[in-house]
Order: C-alpha cells, then sequence, then structure tokens
C-alpha cells in the first residue's frame, strides 16, 4: 500500500495510477487524512441490478405531497437576516 498527497498525486498521476494498476493499493491524503482510495478496476461495474417497478408510474399522481408548518422562502428570508 502507497500513500500520497493530493499535491503530489497531481504532479505524478500517471505513476500513480501505474501502481494501481500493477494491483496495488494507493492511499491519497489531505492534511494528513486519507480522503481516497485508487484501485485496479476488478471487471465489475458495482452499480445495482436494474428492478423493473411492479406498479404503473401513473400511480405517482395519487400520491399526495407534504405540507410545511411553515413557508420556507420566508425562514430562508429570517435566517439571512440574521447575518
Amino acid at each position: 500500500m502507497t500513500t500520497v498527497n493530493t499535491a503530489t498525486l497531481k504532479q505524478k498521476l500517471s505513476h500513480y495510477l501505474g501502481l494501481a494498476r500493477q494491483g496495488k493499493e494507493v492511499l491519497v491524503t489531505s492534511h494528513k487524512r486519507v480522503i481516497a482510495r485508487i484501485l485496479a478496476d476488478d471487471g465489475e461495474t458495482g452499480r445495482l441490478p436494474l428492478v423493473q417497478p411492479t406498479r404503473p408510474a401513473s400511480e405517482l399522481k395519487e400520491i399526495g405531497g407534504f405540507g410545511l408548518d411553515t413557508d420556507p422562502v420566508k425562514q430562508l428570508i429570517q435566517e439571512r437576516k440574521k447575518r
């Protein structure tokens, strides 16, 4: 496992991508904290399976919205006035 900070990663991106391609894990840090991992692609898409709907989309019209106790625009204006 290799650790690299973001500045060095930007300068030598091809090198670190090559390490990942070889199967090595590259940890990317920012301010000494790990923020990302670079790994070789294992060929899987990582996507969830597509599930067909069980009911028609037209039934969505029957779903009512939700009511708010306050007007969000008024609340936003009040919060901005406090700043």
